[in-house]
C-alpha cells in the first residue's frame, strides 16, 4: 500500500508539471491577428479553356492583400460578369484549379511579403463574396483574413477609351415612339473636332435605346446592361441585320467599330454584330464597358470612364428662359378648311399675331420679315365653322374640335401647330413649339382678344396677349397658292437641327 501511495504521489506531481509546461507553451504562442477587409477589386484573364486567373485585391486599414486565384474559366460572352467559383483555395505552385498561386502577397507599411502557405474559403451569396482563412509568409508571419462584400471583377481590356461624344435624339414617332435614342462615339487616338477617328486608334459608334429622358437637355445614358438588337427596344443597342449589311448600309447608321494602325497595316472598319455593354455610375461620371462581337468574327473588350456627354438634339425650342409677349399689334385669321386626316371632320384655323415691325405675306406661305415677335396659334373647330372661330378656351392638345394645336415639327420651315418665333433682321433668332397650355379667345364686335398660356418643349412658360382686329384669309383646301419657286427668299434660320442619318459626321465635338 505504501508503494502504491508513493507511486500515486509521483504521478500526480509529474502530471502537474506537464500541465504547467503546456500552459507556459500556450502563453508563449502568439495569436494570429485577424484582419477585417472592407474593399475589393478584381481582374479576370483566361488561362485555358478550363481555367481562369482571378487577381483579387482586398484592402484594409493598413494592409492590402494581392491574391491570385486559379478558378473556372469564364466564357467570352460573360466577361463583363466574371464570377469566381465558390470553393476552398490552397496556396500551391501546381497551377491547378482552386489554388492560390505563389505570386500572391500582402503589403503592409510599404513592405511586401510573399504568401507561401494558407487556405482561403470563398463563398458567394446575393452578389456578395465572403472570403475567410489564414495566410502565412516565409517568416512565419500569419494573418487571418475576413472579407464580405461586392467584388467588381473586370476583364483585361484591349482598349481604355479616352474621348467620348454623344447626342440625345429622343424618339422617332414612326419607327420607335416613346423610346429614346442615346447616340455616342468612343475614341482612343487621333480625332477631329467631332470626335471621329482621323489617324491611328480605336473608335466605337453606338446608339443605346431606353426610356425617354424626363428633360432632354439633361439627358444621360441610363445606367444598366444593354444587349444587341436589330429592333428598337428599351435596354438595347441597335445593330445591323444581315439584310442591312448585304444591302450596303453605311457603318455610321448602326453600331460599328474601327481600328487603325498604319505601322502594322491595320485599317479595319466593321459592324458590331452582338455582345453586351454595361453603363455604370462612377461617382459624378459614368463608366461604359464593352464586350462586343464584331462582323469579322473577332471580339473587342474595352471601356471608357469619364463624363458621358449627351448633347440635346431632341428639344426644338431655342429659348433658355420664360417669355412674356406683350407687343403684338396686328394679326390674321386663316381658314384652312377640313382636316385632311382620314376620319376627322373638324376644321383647321391659324391665327398669326405679329409685332409692329414684323410683317408676313399670306399669299406666299406666310413668309415673315422684319424684327420682333410672331405667334402662330392653330385652332380646331367643328365642321360647321368656316367664316369665324367660336369664342372660348381652347386646350392645347390632339386634333379635335375645341382644341388648339400642339406645336410640332423639328425645325423652322418644318413646323406646324402652335409656335412662337422671334425675328431679327428677317432671320429667326429664337423659336419654340408650344406643347401644352390653353388659348382663350373672346370677341367684341370686330375686336378679338387672345390670351396664350403655354409651355414649350424646354419647360419654358410662354405667355402672350393680343387685342385687335384679325384680317380674314381664306386658304381652305382647294384654294390655289403661288408655286413655291415663285415664293420670295426664304428666311434664314440659325442653329438648324440635323437629321443624324445624313449629317452625323458633321456634328461638333
Amino acid at each position: 500500500m505504501r508503494r502504491f501511495l508513493a507511486f500515486l504521489g509521483i504521478f500526480t506531481l509529474l502530471s502537474g508539471v506537464a500541465v504547467s509546461c503546456r500552459d507556459d507553451e500556450s502563453t508563449n504562442t502568439p495569436d494570429v491577428p485577424k484582419v477585417m477587409l472592407d474593399n475589393a477589386t478584381g481582374i479576370y484573364s483566361s488561362i485555358d479553356d478550363a481555367k481562369g486567373l482571378f487577381k483579387i485585391e482586398l484592402s484594409g486599414e493598413d494592409i492590402d492583400f494581392h491574391l491570385q486565384f486559379i478558378s473556372d474559366h469564364v466564357a467570352d460572352a460573360d466577361l463583363l460578369n466574371a464570377e469566381m467559383t465558390a470553393e476552398t483555395y490552397k496556396v500551391a505552385d501546381l497551377a491547378n484549379k482552386y489554388t492560390l498561386t505563389p505570386d500572391s502577397y500582402w503589403t503592409k507599411e510599404g513592405v511586401t511579403s510573399g504568401i507561401v502557405t494558407g487556405t482561403l474559403s470563398v463563398q458567394r451569396s446575393d452578389g456578395n463574396y465572403t472570403i475567410k482563412g489564414t495566410l502565412k509568409d516565409a517568416k512565419d508571419v500569419a494573418y487571418e483574413i475576413d472579407f464580405t462584400g461586392v467584388i467588381d471583377i473586370q476583364p483585361q481590356y484591349e482598349v481604355e477609351y479616352a474621348k467620348q461624344n454623344g447626342w440625345y435624339w429622343g424618339d422617332d414617332p414612326y419607327n420607335f415612339p416613346n423610346i429614346g435614342e442615346y447616340m455616342s462615339y468612343f475614341v482612343q487616338g487621333q480625332t477631329n473636332n467631332y470626335g471621329e477617328l482621323t489617324g491611328d486608334g480605336y473608335y466605337i459608334n453606338i446608339s443605346f435605346f431606353n426610356e425617354m429622358a424626363p428633360k432632354a437637355w439633361e439627358a444621360q445614358i441610363p445606367n444598366q446592361t444593354y444587349t444587341a438588337s436589330t429592333e428598337y427596344k428599351v435596354g438595347t443597342f441597335k445593330i445591323a441585320s444581315q439584310a442591312d449589311i448585304d444591302s450596303g448600309a453605311p457603318y455610321y447608321a448602326f453600331a460599328s467599330f474601327q481600328h487603325v494602325n498604319q505601322e502594322k497595316g491595320i485599317n479595319k472598319e466593321v459592324f458590331i454584330t452582338g455582345g453586351t455593354v454595361q453603363v455604370k455610375e462612377m461617382g459624378e461620371n459614368q463608366e461604359v464597358r464593352f464586350n462586343l462581337e464584331l462582323q469579322d468574327g473577332t471580339r473587342h473588350v474595352g471601356k471608357y470612364t469619364g463624363f458621358v456627354r449627351q448633347g440635346d438634339e431632341y428639344t426644338v425650342s431655342s429659348l433658355l428662359s420664360d417669355r412674356d409677349i406683350t407687343d403684338l399689334t396686328h394679326g390674321y385669321l386663316e381658314y384652312r378648311g377640313q382636316s385632311p386626316i382620314a376620319g376627322k371632320t373638324n376644321k383647321r384655323w391659324n391665327m398669326y399675331l405679329l409685332s409692329e415691325n414684323v410683317s408676313t405675306m399670306p399669299e406666299y406661305y406666310w413668309s415673315p420679315s422684319g424684327t420682333g415677335n410672331l405667334l402662330r396659334v392653330t385652332l380646331y373647330t367643328s365642321s360647321t365653322q368656316s367664316t369665324d372661330i367660336p369664342v372660348g378656351t381652347y386646350p392645347i392638345g390632339e386634333e379635335v374640335a375645341g382644341n388648339a394645336g400642339v406645336g410640332q415639327g423639328y425645325e423652322v420651315g418644318l413646323d406646324f401647330g402652335t409656335w412662337f418665333f422671334e425675328l431679327s433682321s428677317d432671320e429667326h433668332e429664337n423659336y419654340a413649339p408650344i406643347k401644352t397650355g390653353t388659348v382663350e379667345v373672346s370677341k367684341n364686335g370686330t375686336i378679338y382678344t387672345v390670351s396664350l398660356k403655354g409651355v414649350d418643349d424646354r419647360d419654358n412658360d410662354i405667355t402672350a396677349t393680343y387685342s385687335g382686329e384679325l384680317t380674314f384669309v381664306d386658304h381652305g383646301y382647294g384654294t390655289k397658292l403661288p408655286k413655291k419657286e415663285n415664293t420670295p427668299k426664304k428666311v434664314n434660320t440659325k442653329n438648324q437641327l440635323y437629321d443624324w442619318k445624313k449629317n452625323s459626321r458633321n456634328m461638333k465635338f
